[in-house]
């Protein structure tokens, strides 16, 4: 069994069995030998040449990987230069180190991978093809998720770890992922990513590219966004051009409408579990409500608020909404509603576990 990213040794400690621990972090390693025999450390940077050989691990012997590998978030050490530079070999190399480590799993040939990782690594469609090698010898056969909050040392955005059991074999592809159940810690619950719909394909998330409109007719614009996670930070509507801004278009002014509720009222206890998908949506429930939903927007975004009069008249006019008429409790708990129904269908709920 072998940790390649190991610190201070917690997943190998009181375990039978051979052991190797692989570490870079000069103090860590120094903390590793006094906990594990010597001769099972190894002070290397485990994303350079890394073999079965340099460990000391028989060609034909059954491996098992176990850790926690450094990923680019706040908390990971190398990203902030306290354990060096992010060095790699070539077929290794990625912007996120968590990725590399999973590549190196796959040179060492292991038997089983049982490893902590953010979940955005596989329900992300592109961070899944980063992850081609790793994919194409190992298949997902448990996983456990829980939030980054109980990392104590993270701040900011809370997001979905899952604690990964991968087993060496025919591999997987995406359509693996999206209909695979993940356990929810502490819920009863699981998380199923094929029973969601989101708005990608419907509501664009990004600036246009070359063929695209570069101007708004309405001359509103919105801040782009990955996920929900960064919707739910980034500013929205914005009335000038901007680099990161999205175009609003006329004739789809309603979805961005849609896209401010969200952000408003979109909060369930288990947010984080929700973090890295696109913003949900049911598409009818969009279309059925799209006159409410412009409506909020006008009078709640401040942008929107502050529009020229013109620009107010013609969405308004476009969706036959008043503009001197308030929007009542009825209508917000009716659009909170809405949105918030969205997180139940699903996920982390005893109920959608024993429905399937």
């Amino acid at each position: 069994m072998i940790d390649t990213a190991a610190g201070y040794g917690a997943f190998l400690q009181g375990l039978a069995g051979e052991v190797r621990a692989g570490e870079i972090d000069d103090g860590a390693v120094e903390r590793l030998r006094q906990v594990l025999p010597a001769d099972a450390v190894f002070h290397a940077n485990s994303l350079q040449e890394p073999s079965r050989a340099r460990y000391r691990i028989a060609e034909d012997a059954t491996l098992v990987v176990v850790g926690n590998p450094p990923y680019n978030d706040t908390t990971s050490e190398f990203r902030n230069g306290r354990k060096g530079r992010n060095e790699a070999d070539a077929d290794l190399q990625d912007r996120d180190l968590g990725v590399s480590f999973l590549r190196s799993y796959a040179r060492l040939r292991a038997d089983v991978v049982c490893v902590l990782h953010p979940l955005s690594y596989l329900i992300k469609p592109a961070n899944f093809r980063r992850l081609k090698e790793f994919a194409a010898h190992y298949r997902l056969r448990h996983g456990l998720l829980f939030s980054s909050a109980r990392f104590g040392q993270t701040g900011g955005t809370k997001f979905p770890v899952v604690i990964a059991l991968y087993e060496r074999g025919a591999g997987m592809d995406y359509d693996d992922v999206r209909t695979f159940d993940f356990e929810v810690l502490e819920s009863g619950g699981t998380f199923r990513l094929d029973v969601f719909t989101t708005t990608d394909g419907l509501i664009n998330k990004y600036p246009p590219g070359k063929q695209g409109p570069r101007e708004s007719d309405l001359g509103l614009y919105y801040y782009t966004f990955r996920d929900i996670n960064s919707l739910l930070r980034n500013a929205g509507f914005m009335a000038a051009p901007h680099y990161n801004g999205i175009v609003v278009l006329r004739g789809e002014f309603h979805r961005y409408a849609y896209l401010h509720a969200f952000k408003r009222f979109f909060a369930p206890a288990n947010a984080w579990l929700y973090g890295n998908l696109s913003p949900l949506v049911e598409p009818a429930w969009l279309d059925a409500h799209r006159q409410e939903l412009v409506a909020f927007a006008l009078q709640d975004h401040p942008v929107l608020r502050a529009a020229a009069k013109s620009v107010r008249a013609t969405i308004a006019g476009d969706y036959g909404v008043d503009l001197q008429v308030e929007i009542s409790p009825a209508v917000r708990e009716r659009l909170r509603d809405g949105i918030m129904r969205l997180a139940v269908g699903g996920a982390a709920c005893p109920q959608a576990a024993q429905a399937r």
